[in-house]
């Protein structure tokens, strides 16, 4: 007998609640060691072992290709990689004009520090051949003007102006007057 959600339902619930609280400050503790960053993953095999029915002895491969999900790694580099290309892409960002392979190069002249989350992530954007200098062309364009300014709206306020006496009991007046606003 079956009972209980079923797995896609299951699955939202999850996604919604507890991964995206550890998607949320994933640009700040990121850059965490290794063994730190490591040790939300239980939180995320548990919620999709949980999800998905499966047993304790699955594998996490066979729990990612199940639900559909990646690692919590590469969700960190996805999310960070999607913001770099965000604040390369909005020119009123203070970040647009940031030459970034000058910025990784000071990050990595200090040879002391581990990798973090930022020369990780630029090494993954050289690993993908991406010119980050050809983003700048991909500027968000807002519509103008915009759409509340766009469309008159026709309000009928004439029921404010008679007495009670003078209209039906509906509430419908007995003279009407459209008045145009904006």
């Amino acid at each position: 007998m079956d009972w209980g959600a079923d797995r896609a339902t299951l699955l939202k619930l999850y996604r919604t609640p507890v991964r995206s609280k550890l998607d949320y400050g994933s640009v700040v503790y990121g850059s965490a060691k290794k063994h730190v960053v490591t040790a939300l993953d239980p939180i995320h095999h548990k919620g999709l072992r949980i999800a998905l029915g499966a047993f304790r002895t699955s594998t996490i491969k066979s729990l990612y290709a199940e639900a559909g999900e990646s690692s919590l790694e590469h969700r960190r580099i996805k999310l960070a990689f999607n913001n770099v290309l965000k604040l390369k892409s909005l020119p009123r960002n203070p970040w647009h004009n940031v030459e970034f392979e000058t910025l990784l190069s000071d990050f990595s002249a200090d040879t002391k520090s581990e990798p973090n989350l930022v020369t990780n992530t630029f090494e993954h954007i050289k690993n993908a051949k991406i010119n980050l200098n050809t983003i700048d062309n991909l500027q968000l364009h807002v519509q103008c003007p915009p759409p509340w300014e766009e469309h008159r709206i026709n309000v009928d306020i004439s029921l404010t102006e008679q007495k009670k006496e003078n209209t039906i009991e509906m509430g419908i007046p007995i003279i009407s007057q459209s008045l145009h606003f904006i």
